[in-house]
C-alpha cells in the first residue's frame, strides 16, 4: 500500500483511522525472546518519547512490567532475540539482544527442490550495527534495593484498564518526571526490568562489537522491518477486507 512509505506515526494514525481495532490486546503468539504478556496497545501515552528511548539506550532504563510489555512490542523491530541466562541462585533472568542490522548467519540451507516454490529474498549485509542490549527481569516483589531507588514510583504499576491510556495529555506524567516520584516498598511491586546497551564491555565474549551507540537512526530501522503493533493493525486491515468481501 502506499501509505508504508509514509512515516511510522501517520501509517498508524491512518490504520487506526480505518480499522476499529482493539486498544488493548495480549500478544495469542509466542512471545518475543521469551518476555512474555507483551501487549497490543496501538497508541499509549508519549510514544514517540519512550520509542526513541528504548533505542537509544543511553542509561540504564528500569521499567515495571507494565511498561515493558506495553512498549516494548513498538521497538521489537530494531532488536532480534539471541539468548536468554536464567540465574537460579540469584533469581533473575537475562535476556540479550542484537540490533537486527547486526545481523546472523543463515540457519537454513536453501533448498534444492525443483518443486519447491522458492521465496524473492535478498540476504541483507552483516555488521551494520554492534548494539547488543540485555533486558534483566527481576522477580515479583523483590527487585534489588538500587533498582527500586532508581525507579522511584512509575505510574500504572497495576495492570492499566484500556481508557487510562487514552487520558487527556496533561495527566501523563513522562519519563523524566516519573523518576521524581516517592518510592514505594519492593512487596508493591511487580516484576521490574532494566534495559543496558552491553555491546562492547568485555564481558560477551568473541564478537562483542564496539562500544557506542547505534550507527543508524530509528527510522532507518522502522524502513527495514515493521514493529509487531504494525504488523498486526496491517493484518488487521486484510482481515477487515476479507469479512467485507465474503
Amino acid at each position: 500500500m502506499a501509505s508504508c512509505h509514509l512515516p511510522l506515526e501517520i501509517q498508524m494514525q491512518l490504520l487506526r483511522d480505518r480499522n476499529s481495532v482493539p486498544e488493548v490486546e495480549e500478544h495469542a503468539a509466542k512471545s518475543a525472546g521469551h518476555l512474555k504478556g507483551l501487549k497490543r496497545i496501538p497508541d499509549p501515552p508519549d510514544l514517540a518519547a519512550w520509542r526513541q528511548k528504548l533505542f537509544n539506550v543511553d542509561d540504564t532504563i528500569v521499567l515495571t512490567e507494565d511498561q515493558l510489555q506495553t512498549y516494548f512490542p513498538h521497538v521489537d523491530n530494531v532488536y532480534s532475540h539471541r539468548s536468554t541466562q536464567k540465574h537460579k541462585r540469584k533469581g533473575f533472568v537475562s535476556h540479550y539482544w542484537d540490533c537486527r542490522l547486526k545481523g546472523r548467519p543463515p540457519g537454513t540451507p536453501k533448498s534444492e527442490d525443483p518443486n519447491k516454490k522458492k521465496r524473492k529474498r535478498v540476504a541483507r549485509e552483516r555488521d551494520l550495527c554492534d548494539v547488543k542490549i540485555r533486558i534483566t527481569e527481576y522477580p515479583a516483589g523483590d527487585p534489588p534495593p538500587e533498582i527500586i531507588a532508581q525507579a522511584g514510583r512509575y505510574p500504572g504499576l497495576d495492570a492499566p484498564q484500556p481508557d487510562a491510556f487514552f487520558a487527556h495529555r496533561s495527566s501523563v506524567v513522562s519519563i523524566e518526571q516519573s523518576s521524581q516520584w516517592p518510592q514505594e516498598t519492593s512487596a508493591s511491586h511487580g516484576k521490574m526490568y532494566t534495559i543496558q546497551r552491553v555491546n562492547g564491555n568485555g564481558q560477551n565474549g568473541k564478537g562483542d562489537g564496539v562500544p557506542g551507540a547505534h550507527k543508524h537512526t530509528l527510522e532507518y530501522s522502522d524502513s527495514v522491518k515493521k514493529n509487531s503493533i504494525i504488523r498486526w493493525m496491517l493484518q488487521a486491515e486484510k482481515d477487515k477486507k476479507k469479512s467485507q468481501v465474503c
